[in-house]
């Protein structure tokens, strides 16, 4: 696999940060990673880092000499919830900015599925559909969709958000089976983002399921090429479910039901 240039991977203690670590475990002149936590090193070659998220003077440091992030971080549920709202959107703003002043040509972001979990089921959606979050997580989501679009247009970065499924070896319920993606397609997908030519674009974290709410024509357009299908696990998942209706209803399952408090009829 050829090399793409030097890439800084936010977020490398994470399940998804050792999966883009051991992508770009070969052919790379510089894998920087970082995390809130000292990172235990993988491979060979890794420039290793941690330290506060939110700091912009950590991530500038972080950021001078690579030609490309991966930030798996916003996926980090333990870090969220200990957050405020404006904690985090520091922390969501702080790298872009870093990424500009330093020079960084392209940010590929991965976000919780929750910036449009308040969709319901039946709803197709595509990289078009605007965000409808269904948690703090979410929300996260949908503020970086804003900074990568504005950094993209404004400041010429290449941008990348993923809206992510469920990545994971196998699928664990019924709603994974339109929600899985397999790590080996995660890896793909992650790959497409740091090759692919595009300015600003929106694409689904999922794998070729046969069961799908969601659209990814946006990333095949770019080169995706999932191998991997839920289809296999179906009959072992069919019909197990949550108890739980609100959690049935919407796209964001347990995101959109947790303290739940609304109208579930006024919403379309």
């Amino acid at each position: 696999m050829p090399g793409t240039g030097p890439v800084l991977i936010v977020g490398g203690n994470m399940y998804l940060g050792h999966l883009v670590r051991e992508l770009l475990s070969t052919g790379h002149r510089l894998r920087r990673v970082l995390d809130t936590e000292p990172v235990r090193p993988m491979y060979d070659g890794e420039d290793l880092m941690c330290g506060d998220l939110a700091s912009l003077p950590l991530l500038v440091d972080a950021c001078h000499g690579v030609e490309a992030v991966v930030d798996v971080s916003k996926l980090d549920t333990n870090r969220v919830a200990s957050e405020s709202v404006p904690r985090s959107a520091e922390t969501v703003a702080n790298i872009w900015e870093a990424a500009r002043i330093a020079g960084v040509k392209r940010v590929v972001t991965v976000l919780s599925n929750g910036v449009v979990g308040f969709y319901r089921r039946s709803a197709m959606l595509d990289h078009l559909s605007s965000p409808r979050p269904d948690s703090p997580i979410g929300l996260i989501g949908a503020m970086t969709e804003s900074m990568a679009s504005l950094y993209a247009f404004k400041y010429g970065i290449r941008a990348m958000c993923i809206r992510m499924g469920d990545c994971c070896e196998r699928p664990r319920d019924e709603r994974m089976l339109s929600t899985w993606l397999s790590p080996g397609d995660f890896e793909r997908l992650i790959w497409t983002g740091l090759t692919a030519d595009y300015l600003n674009e929106i694409v689904y974290g999922v794998s070729a399921n046969a069961d799908r709410w969601w659209d990814n024509a946006n990333a095949r357009r770019l080169g995706y090429r999932p191998l991997d299908n839920s289809s296999r696990f179906a009959s072992d998942l069919r019909g197990l479910r949550s108890a739980n209706s609100i959690e049935n209803a919407f796209q964001g399952g347990k995101g959109a039901a947790d303290q739940f408090a609304g109208d579930v009829r006024r919403i379309p």
